[in-house]
């Protein structure tokens, strides 16, 4: 093959097929951002062409102490990933259906980036975490949140919409406890400014009439990508041996990846760090898919012995898998030791299947193991990453789940 540099006569390619890519601002219908307000942010026109990907909530807020004196150093930090514990809930709809929802954004949005965020993110992500670990002071901030870590929909389907309506639903927290570590509540939190930035993309008349012609007027078109399910069992039992129900799903819909963690005596208490993680001294944790459990052989954990190598390693095995060997970003520098004493947790590859689990129902449920009885006030998450598939038609305004 004749090396490149003697091809002299190659055709110069332009890129003239999108005329303007620009971001517009949306804003809710309300101006009350406080505690447990629901706030909708809706983009109504229906002649758009947007990019939900590259989307992100630009959201200013106010601090200050609650008797009106200076923050004395380290008296109030922020949390790590602060800014998703805003909100308990949010829920993303197309032409009025929903197709991904995110519960406790803070909690689901650290377990998935500990098992898969792409290098290309990096600088994304720290200015989602901008002001993490920081000490408090009075004053206004300003931090943005990109979608793509909360939605696996945002994340997984980098391409255009066109022609729908998009709605936005913020379900603000019961409180501010999780927002930051403090001896005790002195902060007065104010949150001011909620918007939505989206890109708008507008094509060239080349563009339209090739789309146009690719696209007829009875198509629909497929939006795959993998959902982000959270599901929290608040009370542990104090035992050594325990079995979850997690959920019963249908089989289209089974889980691909799992992530399991324990935090013990931390989600909204505000003397300690609630996006950490506990080891509880689990000694083996299963999961079943009917009857199909994962990993086939017993853990054998000692945490006690520092007995958590194969844990680790099956967690770096999902961080390369996940994205298809994308280029992997390690946004918590998790290392073995770090893994140890802050963010322990489970990771199951449940992605490949056996034919027989195509048809019917799923029963998805833990079984844990421990060496001593689980601490009181023990809770436990369980974070579902499987398949979804929805589909739309750009001209009749059907939404429709597929999966």
């Amino acid at each position: 093959m004749a090396s490149k540099i003697l091809e002299v006569k190659n055709p110069i390619v332009q890129d003239d097929d999108i005329i303007s890519q620009q971001f517009h601002t949306y804003t809710p219908y309300t101006t009350s951002y406080n505690n447990n307000d629901e706030i909708r942010i809706t983009i109504q026109s229906h002649e758009l062409n947007v990019l939900p990907s590259e989307s992100y909530l630009l959201i200013e807020f106010s601090t200050a102490k609650n008797d009106g004196t200076p923050f004395v150093r380290n008296e109030a930090v922020f949390a790590y990933n602060s800014i998703a514990h805003l909100f308990s809930e949010m829920r993303y709809e197309l032409n009025g259906i929903e197709i991904d929802r995110c519960k406790s954004p803070g909690i689901t949005s650290i377990l998935k980036c500990m098992i898969a965020c792409k290098s290309e993110d990096e600088k994304s992500y720290l200015l989602f975490n901008q002001y993490s670990q920081q000490n408090i002071v009075a004053g206004s901030y300003r931090v943005i949140l990109p979608l793509r870590f909360i939605f696996g929909f945002c994340d997984d389907f980098r391409k255009i919409i066109m022609n729908s309506k998009h709605e936005l639903i913020l379900v603000r927290s019961r409180s501010n406890n999780n927002f930051y570590t403090s001896a005790e509540d002195i902060l007065r939190l104010s949150v001011t400014k909620i918007h939505w930035k989206i890109q708008h993309i507008f094509m060239s008349d080349k563009a339209k009439l090739r789309m146009y012609k690719m696209i007829s007027h009875k198509d629909s078109l497929l939006l795959p990508f993998r959902s982000w399910d959270l599901y929290e069992l608040p009370l542990v039992p104090e035992t050594t041996r325990h079995t979850w129900s997690v959920k019963t799903t249908i089989q289209v819909s089974k889980p691909r990846f799992v992530v399991v963690a324990f935090q013990t005596n931390r989600n909204n208490i505000l003397t300690v760090d609630s996006t950490l993680f506990d080891h509880c001294n689990i000694s083996n944790l299963k999961l079943y898919l009917n009857n199909e459990r994962y990993p086939y052989d017993d853990m054998h954990l000692n945490f006690g012995l520092s007995h958590y190598q194969e844990l680790f390693y099956t967690l770096q095995s999902v961080q390369q898998k996940y994205y298809n060997d994308v280029s992997f970003y390690n946004p918590l520098g998790v290392d073995p030791e770090n893994f140890f004493t802050n963010r322990p947790i489970f990771v199951f590859d449940c992605s490949r299947t056996d034919e027989s689990m195509k048809m019917g129902m799923v029963d998805v449920r833990l079984e844990i193991e421990t060496q001593q009885i689980i601490p009181n006030n023990t809770a436990a998450y369980c974070l579902i990453i499987h398949d979804n598939l929805v589909e739309y038609s750009p001209f009749s305004s059907m939404v429709h789940r597929v999966i």
